[in-house]
């Protein structure tokens, strides 16, 4: 059992995670979780369920985070991320909150306010008058990531500018109080770190509802991808298409491990020599083969509340002892570590 503290603390760190709206769909699996499962026994990985950061844009759902909560974890369980991760919820580590005051002297409102993801989710959620909460949460969120001092984020395209203001924090506050306490936590970019959603044209989201969730039983599932989106400019079966302007395409490279039959349908379609009915239908075969035995396991796991009470417990415990050294150093590099004593 020593043995295997050891080797815990001698692992490296990763630190990711994700907001409880709801369940997940496969653009977060191939964008994310896949990289996760796979760094998963090489890293000491925490993995974060941003719950207040659903106030940001989401604040009319406040009662739908609980379930939102069950449901993202029993999508983690299923998909093969192992209970032995630290898994916690935000708003159950109070000190991530407290590390968020101390960043945020160390940051001016043209950083937040210019950061180019915060103005592209103010315009796709349309939010308009901005809350502080909105604006300051890339200060929150370098707090959840450096109050583990980790060593890797993935992340995706549009959350690097996150990232660099994380490092830019970690960077002035070892300036600032001459304290070596944070390294440059580095990204990791997914193979595909953006999935285009079923209608062709913007990213997979749940709020666009383009998105084909791990979750959807064969019937729908087929429903979605039987209307999906394809190459507008080609009418008939019989005319020349190229699979590059056919979004099909690209969900058959990343999720059918059949490659010569994706080959095969590349050269027929490129010939007239195939409609898209036939494509679509053996996407989802492919679709369904791989889903069947995740939601067989999700299913499951939804109805096993305790087992997740259990995981979230120990990790929201793990995390906070985590924090609290981050914090300590925090304090001491600020000296406002006061010791009063009585009598002195």
């Amino acid at each position: 059992m020593k043995d295997s503290i050891n080797a815990t603390k001698l692992k490296k760190r990763i630190l990711t995670g994700d907001r409880p709206t709801g369940p997940l769909h496969i653009g977060h699996y191939i964008g994310s979780i896949k990289k996760r499962i796979e760094l998963q026994d090489e890293y000491e990985s925490f993995f974060i369920i941003a719950d207040l950061q659903v106030f940001t844009d989401h604040i009319e759902k406040y009662a739908e985070i609980q379930n939102n909560i069950y449901e993202l974890m029993a999508d983690y369980m299923a998909l093969g991320l192992k209970p032995s991760n630290c898994f916690f919820v935000q708003s159950c580590v109070p000190e991530l909150a407290e590390l968020t005051v101390y960043f945020s002297y160390l940051v001016g409102m043209s950083n937040v306010i210019g950061n180019p993801t915060v103005k592209q989710e103010a315009k796709v959620y349309g939010v308009k008058n901005m809350s502080f909460g909105f604006v300051g949460y890339p200060i929150s969120q370098a707090a959840d990531i450096l109050g583990f001092r980790p060593q890797l984020v993935p992340v995706g395209k549009d959350q690097l500018p996150h990232l660099e203001l994380t490092r830019e924090i970690a960077r002035r506050f070892n300036n600032t109080f001459n304290k070596e306490v944070f390294q440059l936590p580095e990204p990791l970019l997914s193979e595909c770190p953006s999935l285009i959603g079923t209608d062709g044209k913007n990213k997979m989201s749940k709020s666009l509802n383009n998105a084909i969730f791990l979750k959807n039983s064969e019937k729908e599932l087929k429903k979605k991808v039987m209307s999906m989106y394809t190459d507008p400019n080609r009418i008939h079966p019989t005319d020349l298409g190229n699979p590059d302007k056919n979004p099909i395409f690209i969900y058959h490279k990343l999720f059918n491990p059949n490659t010569n039959e994706v080959k095969d349908m590349e050269d027929r379609y490129r010939k007239g020599k195939i409609g898209d009915v036939e494509v679509k239908e053996k996407l989802f075969v492919a679709l369904n083969n791989m889903l069947e035995p995740i939601r067989e396991k999700r299913n499951k796991l939804i109805q096993d509340k305790s087992f997740i009470n259990d995981i979230l417990s120990e990790g929201n415990k793990r995390a906070r002892i985590v924090v609290a050294e981050t914090l300590e150093k925090v304090k001491t590099a600020m000296c406002v570590n006061y010791n009063f004593k009585r009598g002195s």
